[in-house]
């Protein structure tokens, strides 16, 4: 008997694709966009109506040609998938002048059906003003990811966000007011990127079981912040512009790059394991009241013990070594120094002064030169 072999090929191939159980299918199509999971399911007769039962809706305007078509997609999706089914994930993507309206729906209904993740991220034709408060509220959330990618950043409600059970959260290219996060009790990680603050000179983030805090490229932020947050264990700030920091002082964990702030804890840590600071402030000529805050910084510090410098910060403090024999050295608990060279700019060494007040109280402390 005569047979095609590559037919029959084919047909095993597609055997074994149909023989897939729906959850690694759904697996597989939550990779991409709707769009795509869609014309993928009317490939086989079999897939016809998985997309309907998908845990995980991503939605993309850039697969459409207009936004009133990616709109009306949208809304076709939400309306035929299955409401037996749970839906864990809700994505959103879009570019354009997206009305309010169009943003609520798609909350409303990741809201309605106890979604876990909800993820916008909006590329608006013009500026929005304010989110409506409906956006920040749902009982059944636990992870949430808002950026708005616009040249003037979006203003959050004023209202306390009411997201009780929220345990991760992102917020990117926001204006924040007031008390924002106290009504997140079971919030664990928080990320702020390229924020503002405004009509407050304090900020307090109020967050009684936050572990893990992200600041990235905070403008305009006039506004002192506090840090209520007694089981905070990591601390990131990178090229944020507020006065000062008062930080928790159980802190374990610190990474700071920017300006030299006046102060990082009110009262010092007492319990800081690995530590990071980067000032990236000092001009050319070293200046004795930037040696002053720099020392009281360090004097925070004192409970570290990796701790990380980068070279400009050492040789700021070498510079003035008559004011370095009025302090002893706060570090009593230091392993290892590391002191970094990568952005160096000149070949000065580092003072005896410097030496001893960084490594006299922890004399079997490795010291680290990390070369560029």
């Amino acid at each position: 008997m005569e047979f095609d072999r590559n037919k029959v090929g084919r047909v095993v191939k597609e055997d074994r694709l149909s023989s897939l159980p729906d959850e690694l299918i759904h697996n597989i199509l939550s990779c991409f966009d709707m769009k795509f999971a869609v014309q993928t399911c009317l490939l086989s007769s079999r897939w016809k109506l998985l997309w309907t039962s998908m845990p995980c809706l991503n939605f993309a305007s850039w697969r459409f040609t207009s936004l009133p078509k990616f709109a009306k997609f949208v809304n076709h999706v939400l309306s035929h998938h299955n409401h037996q089914v749970e839906v864990s994930t809700v994505k959103l993507h879009f570019t354009g002048a997206a009305s309010q309206v169009f943003v609520r729906k798609i909350a409303k209904y990741a809201f309605s059906h106890n979604v876990q993740q909800l993820t916008i991220t909006s590329c608006p034709k013009y500026r929005l003003k304010s989110y409506h408060p409906s956006l920040f509220s749902s009982h059944s959330l636990k992870h949430f990811t808002l950026t708005c990618h616009y040249m003037q950043l979006c203003t959050t409600t004023k209202a306390p966000l009411d997201f009780p059970a929220l345990t991760t959260l992102s917020l990117s290219e926001i204006v924040l007011c007031s008390d924002l996060f106290s009504k997140c009790v079971n919030l664990k990680d928080l990320t702020l990127e390229y924020f503002s603050v405004k009509d407050v000179e304090v900020f307090d983030i109020i967050t009684p079981r936050l572990s893990s805090l992200r600041l990235a490229h905070g403008s305009n932020c006039s506004a002192d912040i506090n840090l209520i947050a007694p089981q905070l264990e990591k601390l990131t700030v990178i090229f944020c512009s507020f006065k000062c920091l008062n930080a928790p002082r159980g802190l374990s964990s610190l990474d700071y790059w920017g300006d030299l702030p006046l102060q990082l804890c009110k009262d010092g840590f007492y319990s800081l394991n690995k530590v990071s600071i980067f000032f990236n402030c000092f001009d050319l000529r070293y200046k004795e009241e930037d040696a002053i805050k720099t020392i009281k910084i360090l004097q925070e510090l004192h409970s570290a013990r990796y701790l990380t410098l980068n070279v400009d910060i050492v040789k700021c403090i070498s510079s003035f070594p008559d004011l370095l024999l009025h302090h002893p050295s706060p570090f009593s608990n230091l392993i290892s120094l590391t002191i970094d060279y990568r952005l160096n700019r000149d070949g000065k060494e580092i003072s005896t002064e410097a030496r001893n007040f960084l490594l006299e109280n922890s004399p079997s402390a490795a010291l680290i030169m990390k070369s560029p």
